[in-house]
């Protein structure tokens, strides 16, 4: 079966996504923290973007979610990280985009 869309328009699609990623948040103890985004790209069919932790508290992370640019919840997921205050979390998220036959 042939593909509906062409590449052009999903490289559009993916690129698009990509610059709405604005802000990834991260719950601990009652309260949003902002991560920071330190890389954002897309490789093949997959926007990958990189964030890391900006405290230095002892915390349990519970939830982790994405708010593009419109200041919206894109996604949200739950989380149980235990982080110490002398440590950081890098964490890497992949997002493949690609149409299924």
């Amino acid at each position: 079966m042939a593909l509906f869309w062409n590449d052009n328009f999903l490289n559009k699609i993916r690129n698009n996504w990509l610059r709405r990623v604005a802000k990834i948040q991260y719950y601990a103890g009652g309260v949003w923290y902002d991560a920071m985004i330190t890389s954002k790209a897309i490789e093949g069919n997959t926007l990958k973007v990189v964030c890391q932790t900006q405290d230095s508290a002892t915390l349990t992370i519970t939830a982790v979610r994405i708010v593009d640019s419109d200041g919206e919840i894109a996604g949200q997921i739950s989380e149980n990280l235990i982080k110490n205050s002398t440590q950081g979390v890098i964490t890497l998220w992949e997002f493949p985009l690609y149409e299924l036959v």
